[in-house]
């Protein structure tokens, strides 16, 4: 706990140490904020009227006015060390959450003697007596094991077996798929884990495992298992180099790129433009992550009108890396600020993130920004993106994917498009729900930062399309009450910094 109170205070020093000099007092933060409020109710709906003053100014909320003065009274306290007095005022103005109904989740069962299914009881020992037997019992082991694994899923070593059945008929992919269900189920469950790393591992998809096993760790950074785990992530990782290594020998690729000459093919200078684009998407992939984002980042950024406002960078990379920096990925970090009304964000593999103003300008506050950026950069330390795009371009045959290399067109606009419009499933939008908001907590920010900018962009998106960031991560009650859930069962403190006077600053700067 100390440790993460000294870091907690050094992380919120560096960023909000010019709030105590910057001349923007909260009177005018809440007439910003307010104003921001009510251009974006108008443009909503055409057909609402606001209640003006004989000079033609809107009126102001009085009840919002009163709740922004009373975060901005709270954040100034926070600043000064004065913690106690904060949280009461923070307590005033922050409701709690609503009551949510007892969690549904399945709680996986690994003992017999634990497992309260008498059919269920049946099953398994019907299917491990096939199992055991001499010679094996395929319809003995398959029809118990499928029975079990449809009507009692919490039992997790029927999964395990199930796999290991398939394995033994030399069916791979059904091993994985059974595997890949569990996983679905029991993401935390470390026997499903180190089973689905395992079977990956026999079927060469070594990037994969390294994926599986580093996320484990990462979402389970208590787990006694974690480190180890990590060291599995970094030995397929490694695997998984040496195996595009070798198809590109194979394909003739590598000598290629040797006598193009003027820069390694492995190192960090850039290999497409040194060796041509006969390295392909087969370097791309050797580059990992952080080559392959900073290949899609150049690109990208050509085509995108970027902010050069030295204090609105600054604001934002001074947020970006203070979180970054807790995350427990080595990655080249960029924070790159679009010109666009979009409410959106994204990230490029190796932690390449880019924001629109429109996110920044829809904010109400610095906690909510950092909780929005948090999630995004959580997907690229969890190899989300990278991920997906690995396994569709090794889907197949990576033979054919250097093959299509070798025909001179790379298709980076593709990629960047794919990657950008990424449509996450709901393992991987909890998995980032789970870091992003302990490292915003960690990082001394109101926890409850990506919940509140959640519910406010649901609230205000009413009958119109989703913005663009609800579209690929979608703001379901479900997934609001998990986060809440989340917060209150770790008992992170979202009585802490908002961050209103800063933000309300930036956002006039942008508009």
């Amino acid at each position: 706990m100390k440790k993460t109170h000294k870091l907690s205070s050094l992380v919120l020093g560096l960023l909000l140490l010019p709030l105590l000099e910057v001349g923007f007092s909260s009177e005018r933060a809440i007439a910003h904020i307010l104003g921001d409020r009510q251009e974006v109710a108008s443009e909503t709906d055409p057909t609402a009227t606001d209640s003006e003053n004989p000079d033609g100014e809107t009126a102001a909320d009085p009840e919002l006015a009163a709740r922004l003065e009373t975060l901005a009274e709270a954040d100034l306290l926070y600043l000064q060390g004065d913690r106690a007095e904060a949280e009461k005022l923070y307590r005033q103005v922050k409701e709690p959450f609503p009551e949510q109904e007892s969690s549904k989740a399945l709680e996986p069962v690994y003992d017999l003697e634990q497992f309260d299914s008498p059919a269920g009881r049946v099953f398994w020992r019907e299917a491990q007596a096939g199992w055991n037997g001499d010679p094996k019992l395929e319809s003995r082991i398959f029809v118990p094991l499928n029975m079990l694994v449809e009507n009692h899923p919490e039992f997790v070593p029927a999964h395990v077996l199930l796999a290991e059945a398939h394995q033994h008929y030399d069916r791979p992919e059904e091993a994985l798929q059974a595997l890949e269900r569990a996983a679905s189920v029991f993401p935390d469950s470390l026997e499903v884990v180190k089973a689905h790393v395992t079977a990956l591992e026999e079927s060469k998809q070594y990037l994969e495992a390294s994926v599986a096993a580093r996320q484990f760790a990462l979402v389970n950074s208590d787990h006694p298992e974690a480190p180890a785990m990590m060291e599995i992530a970094d030995k397929n990782l490694g695997d998984f180099q040496k195996y595009v290594k070798q198809q590109m020998v194979g394909k003739g690729i590598l000598g290629t790129a040797i006598g193009a000459g003027s820069c390694a093919i492995f190192g960090g200078c850039s290999t497409a433009r040194a060796v041509g684009q006969a390295v392909g998407l087969g370097a791309l992939m050797l580059q990992g992550e952080s080559g392959l984002g900073k290949q899609l980042s150049d690109s990208y950024k050509q085509q995108l009108e970027l902010v050069e406002d030295e204090e609105v960078l600054e604001y934002v990379n001074k947020i970006g890396f203070a979180l970054a920096e807790l995350m427990g990925r080595d990655f080249e970090y960029e924070f790159n600020v679009v010109r666009d009304d979009t409410i959106n964000a994204f990230v490029l593999p190796g932690g390449k993130v880019f924001i629109n103003t429109g996110a920044i300008l829809n904010t109400n506050s610095e906690a909510e920004l950092a909780g929005l950026l948090a999630h995004e950069i959580a997907h690229a330390v969890l190899s989300h993106g990278f991920e997906q795009f690995a396994s569709s371009q090794l889907n197949n045959s990576l033979g054919q994917v250097i093959d299509g290399a070798l025909g001179n067109k790379l298709p980076i606009g593709s990629i960047i498009s794919t990657l950008v419009n990424l449509k996450y499933s709901r393992t991987h939008e909890r998995q980032a729900d789970v870091v992003g908001t302990r490292v915003l907590a960690t990082a001394g920010y109101a926890a409850d930062g990506l919940r509140n900018l959640m519910v406010t962009l649901a609230e205000n998106q009413g009958n119109s399309s989703p913005p663009g960031f609800l579209s690929t991560h979608p703001a379901s009650k479900d997934r609001v009450g998990y986060i809440e859930e989340l917060i209150e069962s770790n008992g992170y403190n979202r009585f802490s910094f908002e961050g209103v006077e800063k933000h309300a600053a930036i956002q006039e700067r942008l508009k």
